[in-house]
């Protein structure tokens, strides 16, 4: 190339990035790829959604208390306004489709938008596991009251947190220009992303990596807690009923840990790379998009595959039944014993 890359790494107004055209091979099949896996997945949070609003109407006992199912819908959304986001962020571009198109585009704020809505909508699948978790405690810690503080915690707190930090925490981007860069290595020529400037790419990868660690590390005191408590009920216990119970609620609490797990590990690891070693974050930058599709797909199949309400009716107790996925028995008894929750 007889052109000289900008120090920003922008490839706007660069010929030979307006006249690239991308060869089909692994790295351009890789923006296919996910499509495999994502479709199905919708298809499933559509079908959850469709089976709960006939068990509530049919008022099956194993249906789930409707505030955590509201936050794992919240969940299921922004997942899915996280996953398009960021597959027009770094997916799709890496790929090489849009290198062309993007050489002949000045830097602009549409592109700081997509920014913008990719990392808002990442804080929202970041908080809604959280507010999962804090429902999934409330009704353990008080199965009498449950419904009463879920509500609080729902309108008063969860909600509002919900859309009011991510808009918070993004909204400098504003204030920033897009444009599409060069990847460095092992990137080939014409892998791009859309970029905001290093320095808002810094203060992203900052507060994004403060708040991963802060709701991680909340998420897992609270279900450590969680097992503690499960454990000494099955020690208080002589009832095999509530055994079984407690080992399902254990196997619950350990899919949703193993599921938000290994996104923090991933994204770690890239904004750790970002932040202290600059170059190797190209290099790690492949982690991203398995973590986060790796927690988009496994929550809704896990819920559809292990949840009596998903089964079929002569496999569902009349009793009230445990997920081993969620937490899921709503309590508004006030004579009830404290319910094992998972």
């Amino acid at each position: 190339m007889s052109e000289v890359m900008p120090a920003n790494g922008s490839i706007h107004g660069l010929q030979a990035y307006k006249s690239y055209v991308p060869v089909f091979n692994f790295t351009t099949f890789q923006a296919f790829l996910p499509f495999i896996y994502i479709l199905p997945t919708i298809v499933v949070m559509i079908t959850i959604l469709m089976r709960y609003r006939k068990a509530k109407a049919a008022s099956n006992s194993a249906t789930m208390d409707h505030n955590i199912f509201a936050f794992i819908m919240f969940y299921f959304l922004f997942n899915m306004l996280f996953y398009f986001g960021d597959y027009f962020h770094l997916n799709l571009p890496t790929a090489g489709f849009l290198t062309s198109w993007c050489a002949g585009i000045e830097p602009n704020r549409v592109f700081s938008a997509l920014i913008f809505y990719s990392y808002a909508s990442n804080f929202g699948v970041i908080i809604c596991p959280f507010m999962v978790c804090l429902m999934r405690l409330t009704i353990m810690m008080s199965p009498r009251h449950n419904e009463r503080y879920c509500r609080l915690i729902m309108y008063r707190f969860a909600i509002p947190f919900l859309f009011i930090a991510p808009i918070a925490l993004t909204a400098f981007n504003i204030t920033s220009t897009g444009y599409c860069m060069q990847l460095n290595h092992p990137f080939s020529f014409g892998s791009i992303i859309i970029y905001e400037g290093e320095e808002h790419a810094k203060m992203n990868i900052y507060i994004h990596f403060t708040f991963s660690c802060c709701t991680f590390s909340a998420n897992l005191a609270m279900t450590t807690f969680m097992f503690y408590k499960l454990r000494m009920t099955q020690v208080n216990t002589t009832s095999a009923r509530t055994k079984e119970l407690t080992r399902k609620a254990e196997s619950s609490l350990f899919l949703a840990v193993f599921s938000s797990v290994v996104p923090f590990i991933t994204n770690s690891i890239c904004s750790t790379a970002f932040i202290f070693n600059r170059p190797y974050w190209d290099y790690v930058l492949f982690l991203r998009p398995i973590g986060n599709d790796f927690e988009t797909t496994m929550m809704p199949w896990v819920l559809f595959l292990s949840h009596p309400m998903f089964r079929s009716n002569k496999k569902i107790s009349s009793t009230n039944t445990v997920s081993t996925a969620f937490v899921t028995s709503n309590t508004t008894s006030q004579t009830r014993k404290p319910t094992v929750v998972c």
